[in-house]
């Protein structure tokens, strides 16, 4: 042998990462990642969430957290208008009062 290494047939190469991945064993349910979102999840559930989209880099779960974050803060936009709007009315009639 001349120290090189015998070419691999890049069909038959694998790695148990790359099976992993292509079949998503490890993602968890988007369920757990909303949880995970909203600081739901404590201790090895945590752990293993934040390995799984900060480490490993997963891009379906980071897709799908990013999909329910941007749902989250659709959501609260009515809801911080309205409150903006209030506070603004609010303020308004105590100005007016302390005028008179």
């Amino acid at each position: 042998m001349t120290g090189a290494e015998d070419p691999i047939d890049p069909q038959l190469a694998f790695t148990v990462a790359a099976v992993w991945r292509e079949a998503r064993i490890s993602c968890p349910h988007p369920d757990l990642l909303q949880s995970f979102a909203q600081g739901g999840l404590s201790g090895g559930a945590a752990e293993f969430v934040a390995f799984h989209l900060q480490d490993s880099r997963c891009p379906w779960c980071n897709a799908v957290l990013e999909d329910l974050r941007a749902r989250d803060d659709a959501a609260r936009a009515p809801v911080l208008a309205d409150l903006r709007d209030r506070l603004l009315r609010s303020t308004a009639a105590a100005l007016r009062r302390t005028r008179a």
